[in-house]
């Protein structure tokens, strides 16, 4: 795992947040990345904004993991709720990768 930047600066919430989102991604990975040898965990915060991107070197399967596809569609809706999004898919580079972009900071309602 690599940690960049000044996280520290992280709202609970989104840390939280982050921390789900990264347990899954690890989760889908040894569950549906066949093959795979490593997954890596990258975070980094900059300009407003937290990044954190789990990739794995196993072959990307096209077959959907479940019939609803839950475990992606909760990590999106939970990214979606504190204002960031999430994208996951194959890479171009190999395996599969889950990148999520969150705010630093939640405004309350």
């Amino acid at each position: 795992m690599q940690v960049s930047d000044d996280v520290d600066a992280v709202d609970p919430a989104v840390s939280t947040a982050l921390y789900l989102i990264a347990a899954e991604a690890v989760t889908n990975a040894t569950r549906h990345a066949s093959g795979a040898t490593q997954v890596t965990i990258d975070v980094a915060a900059s300009r407003g904004q937290v990044r954190l991107r789990i990739h794995d070197d196993g072959e990307a399967s096209t077959a959907s993991p479940t019939p609803a596809g839950y475990g992606l569609r909760g990590m999106a809706e939970r990214a979606g709720l504190l204002g960031g999004t999430l994208q996951a898919g194959p890479d171009p580079d190999g395996g599969w990768s889950v990148d999520a972009s969150l705010p630093l900071t939640v405004r309350a309602s």
